[in-house]
């Protein structure tokens, strides 16, 4: 666990550097300064080898909008945030579980962090903060994310990783090349990697995960109730 604590303080140090160097550019341009809202890493404790990784595409304004002032939150949650605020998807997510019979799990053995940790009010404003940034610091962006996302994917070692949204498994996937046992619904997506490890994701609008009773009884979603 120490081990774990110190390779997470590491990718949490780095990404305080690249906060810090979109403040810099906020700074610089007022567009920048509306749209960030700031960064947040992991949404829940630090946990080895949970059941579930739960990866967002990136987090949204909530802090900003209840605190008025942009998120910088770069250490481990004493519990998932779904259990600690009260939001649409973490009401969407807990009632999935329940249906799956896994609520203890989602409550004591998971893990939340988002494929970009960088805050906005929703993903067009990412895309065009991205824009808004140099284009060597964006390309830094989009790269380390995906190194981190991979490294803690790999230090974490979860069972099952959940991609809340088909925007977060398009990002996901890329990072397994091998894929076994790709499935694509409409609403529900998943591949196993060869070393067992199963990546699904589902289809959402803004905080709603769409037909979330249907995908529950999916064969593919089946594991939830083993």
């Amino acid at each position: 666990m120490k081990d774990l604590q110190a390779n997470y303080s590491a990718i949490a140090d780095e990404i305080r550097y690249y906060h810090s160097q979109i403040l810099q550019q906020a700074n610089r341009n007022s567009r920048v300064k509306e749209i960030y809202k700031g960064t947040h890493v992991l949404f829940s404790p630090l946990l080895y080898q949970p059941e579930f990784l739960l990866i967002g595409f990136n987090p949204g304004g909530g802090y900003y909008k209840w605190h008025g002032k942009i998120v910088e939150n770069f250490e481990p949650m004493q519990a998932l945030e779904y259990y600690l605020n009260k939001h649409r998807l973490g009401e969407q997510t807990k009632g999935l579980f329940a249906m799956a019979g896994r609520t203890q799990d989602l409550e004591r053995s998971t893990v939340k962090i988002n494929f970009y940790p960088w805050a906005t009010d929703n993903i067009a404003d990412f895309k065009e903060l991205m824009k808004l940034l140099p284009s060597d610091l964006s390309s830094k962006l989009f790269h380390l994310s995906r190194v981190w996302t991979k490294t803690i994917i790999e230090l974490f070692q979860p069972k099952t990783i959940i991609c809340e949204g088909f925007k977060a498994f398009e990002e996901v996937q890329v990072l397994f090349p091998n894929k076994i046992e790709a499935s694509t619904e409409e609403n529900f997506r998943s591949f196993q990697t060869s070393s067992g490890l199963r990546i699904i994701g589902y289809k959402r609008n803004q905080g709603s995960i769409l037909n979330k009773e249907v995908i529950s009884e999916l064969n593919q979603f089946k594991f939830l109730q083993l």
